[in-house]
C-alpha cells in the first residue's frame, strides 16, 4: 500500500519514539481530535522547516491507522497520551452516543482508514512537470483503492473523489508538506491553480472526510486569493492558540530531556545561545529549534545544522529580492539590535514578495527571524551565522568588509590601537557610508560588522551581564587557545572612560578563570568625526584580588 493504511506511519513514528532525543508530544492527538469535532474537521498547520511537522503527521496517522491497531495501541499507551486511555474508555462505555464521547480519541484509536501522503516524498528526479507529479499521486491512490476494495468498479472517467465516495467509508487525510510542489521550477501559474483545484475536489465538502490534517511552510492564502481551500482553519507559526505546545521545544522540555537521558554536553547555556529565540505569540514562551537541539545533543557540541532545500530558503536569496531597502536593517539586526516594526504582511499573502515589509514577513515565516509584540530580531547564533554568510555575498556590497574584519580582529589582539581605530573609521566612512551614526547603538552596529569574522572563534554577546552591569560586548573564546575580549563603546566621551568603566563595573569577573583578558575601549567623537581606540591586556585574578 502507498497511502491508504500503509503502516508506514507507525514504522516511522516508532523509530522517532525510540530515538534518544525524542520529546513526547502525543497529547496533540487529543487536542486535534477534540478540535475536529467541536471546531473544524479541516486543519492546516504551518511551521518553518525542522520544527516537527513531519513527526506530528506520522504520529497522527499512526494512531488512527486500522492496519497497525494493536502495535500502535501498545506504543501510545507508553506515551503521555496513554494516561487518558482508561478515563476516555469509561466515558465512552457509559454513553457511546453522547457528545462527550464523540470528542474522545482513544475509542477510535486504530479504527479508521487513513490516507497519509507526504508530498515531498513524491517529488524526485523523475518528476519533471506538474502532470508527472499529480499522475503519480493519482495512480498510487487508485492502486490502493483497488487493493482495499477489489469489488470497486473503476473506470477512467471516475475521479478520486468519486471512487472514495463509492467505498461508503470515511477517511482521515494526513497531507504533509502540501505546498512542497510550489517550490519546483517547472510549476507555472496554471499548474498551481490546477493543484489547488485537485485538493479542493478531493477534500472540500466530501462526506467521506472524517477529518483532514495538512502541514506546510507558508499559509494557504499565499497561493490563492480565491476560495479553493477556504474550508481549512490555519494555524501559523507562533500565532497559534491551539497547537502551539506541540511544535518546537521549550527550555523546560530540553532540561528534562537532558536530565533523563544523561546529556552533559553541550550545556544549557550553549543550547540557548545557539538555538533559542523563537517566541510564541500566544504566551511569550521561548521556543528552541528542535532539529538543531537534537543534533547538537547527539554530537555533544553546538554548531549550525540549518540546512534547507528549495528557492527562497536561504537568507542570502531572500535578501537579494530587495537589497537596497533591507541592507541597513540586516546590519542592525546582525549588530544585536531589535527592530520595532509592524509587519502588516505577516501571513505572506502575496506569491511574490518585493517590499521590505513583505520580505521581512517572509523571513519570519521561514524561521530566519523572530517576531513578537512588534519586535523583530535574529533569533539565535545559528541564524546569525546564516546572516553573516549572506552579508559576505557580492550583492550586499560587503564581501570585502568580511575579509577586512579578519584583519581588524588580528590588529585588536596585537593591540595596534591606532590601526584598530583607523579600520573602524574606514569601515564606517567608506565601506558602509549609508549607515549613519545617531547614538552609541549605531556605533555598536558598525563595530559588530567590523568584528564579523570573530564569530568563527568567539561567542560574541552584546549587552552581556557581567560584574555590576552589562558589558557592551564580550568575546568568549570557543576554545581556550584564544584570549577573551571585553569591548566597551563610548559616544562623545573617551577611551580612558571606556576602560575605566570595564574596571569599575567589574566586567572582568566574567572571565576570572582565564590567565589574560584583553580590554578594548572605542570612542567616537561627533565633533571631530574621529574614532579612537585603547587596549589593555590584564590578568583577571590580579585585578579581582
Amino acid at each position: 500500500m502507498n497511502f491508504l493504511n500503509s503502516g508506514k506511519s507507525y514504522t516511522l513514528f516508532k523509530e522517532t519514539v525510540f530515538q534518544k532525543t525524542y520529546v513526547d508530544k502525543t497529547m496533540m492527538i487529543d487536542t486535534l481530535y477534540r478540535y475536529t469535532v467541536e471546531g473544524s474537521k479541516y486543519i492546516c498547520i504551518t511551521r518553518p522547516r525542522r520544527f516537527g511537522k513531519t513527526v506530528a503527521a506520522n504520529m497522527i496517522a499512526a494512531f488512527f491507522d486500522e492496519s497497525t491497531k494493536e502495535e500502535s495501541q501498545r506504543l501510545f499507551e507508553k506515551c503521555k497520551l496513554g494516561t487518558l486511555k482508561n478515563e476516555q474508555e469509561k466515558i465512552f462505555a457509559a454513553d457511546p452516543e453522547g457528545m462527550d464521547a464523540r470528542k474522545l480519541c482513544w475509542p477510535v484509536q486504530g479504527k479508521l482508514k487513513v490516507i497519509h501522503i507526504n508530498m515531498i516524498d513524491h517529488i524526485d528526479e523523475n518528476v519533471n512537470s506538474y502532470n508527472d507529479f499529480i499522475l503519480n499521486i493519482k495512480t498510487k491512490m487508485i492502486n490502493d483503492l483497488r487493493k482495499t476494495y477489489p469489488d470497486l468498479l473503476i473506470s477512467k472517467k471516475d475521479s478520486l473523489s468519486d471512487l472514495l465516495n463509492q467505498t461508503g467509508n470515511s477517511f482521515i487525510f494526513v497531507i504533509d508538506e502540501w505546498d512542497a510542489i510550489f517550490e519546483r521550477p517547472f510549476m507555472n501559474a496554471e499548474d498551481k491553480e490546477n493543484y489547488l483545484l485537485f485538493l479542493k475536489n478531493l477534500l472540500k465538502d466530501k462526506s467521506y472526510i472524517h477529518f483532514a490534517y495538512m502541514t506546510g511552510i507558508l499559509p494557504i492564502a499565499k497561493y490563492t486569493s480565491g476560495s479553493p481551500l477556504n474550508m481549512f482553519h490555519e494555524f501559523s507559526a507562533f500565532q497559534d492558540s491551539q497547537f502551539y505546545p506541540f511544535f518546537g521545544l521549550t527550555r523546560n522540555e530540553i532540561q528534562e530531556l537532558m536530565l533523563r537521558k544523561g546529556f552533559i554536553q553541550p550545556s544549557m547555556e550553549e543550547l540557548t545561545s545557539w538555538y533559542d529565540g523563537y517566541i510564541r505569540e500566544h504566551d511569550g514562551e521561548h521556543m528552541f529549534n528542535p532539529a538543531s537541539v537534537s543534533r547538537s545533543l547527539l554530537d555533544g557540541k553546538c554548531k549550525s545544522y540549518w540546512t534547507g532545500t528549495g528557492p527562497m530558503n536561504e537568507v542570502r536569496d531572500i535578501i537579494r529580492l530587495n537589497v537596497q531597502d533591507l541592507r541597513e536593517d540586516v546590519i542592525r539586526m546582525v549588530g544585536g539590535e531589535t527592530l520595532d516594526i509592524e509587519l502588516s504582511g505577516f501571513s505572506v499573502e502575496k506569491e511574490k514578495v518585493s517590499t521590505k515589509d513583505e520580505i521581512l514577513s517572509a523571513m519570519v515565516v521561514y524561521g530566519f527571524l523572530s517576531y513578537f509584540d512588534g519586535h523583530l530580531r535574529i533569533p539565535n547564533h545559528e541564524l546569525l551565522l546564516k546572516f553573516k554568510s549572506a552579508l559576505a555575498s557580492q550583492e550586499l556590497g560587503l564581501k570585502q568588509t568580511l575579509e577586512d574584519s579578519k584583519h581588524l580582529l588580528s590588529a585588536t589582539l596585537e593591540q595596534k590601537d591606532r590601526k584598530v581605530a583607523s579600520m573602524i573609521e574606514e569601515l564606517h566612512t567608506e565601506k558602509i557610508p549609508f549607515f549613519e551614526y545617531n547614538d552609541e547603538n549605531s556605533l555598536a552596529c558598525v563595530v559588530t560588522m567590523g568584528y564579523l569574522a570573530a564569530l568563527d572563534n568567539y561567542r560574541i554577546t552584546r549587552e552581556d551581564k557581567a560584574g555590576k552591569g552589562y558589558a557592551d560586548f564580550t568575546f568568549e573564546p570557543r576554545n581556550r587557545s584564544f584570549i577573551p575580549i571585553i569591548l566597551e563603546l563610548k559616544y562623545n566621551h573617551s577611551v580612558k572612560n571606556a576602560l575605566k568603566c570595564i574596571r569599575e563595573k567589574n566586567y572582568i569577573s566574567r572571565f576570572r578563570e582565564y590567565p589574560k583578558v584583553l580590554l578594548v575601549g572605542i570612542n567616537y567623537s561627533e565633533r571631530t568625526k574621529k574614532h579612537t581606540c585603547k587596549t589593555e591586556l590584564v590578568a583577571p585574578r590580579e585585578l579581582l584580588q
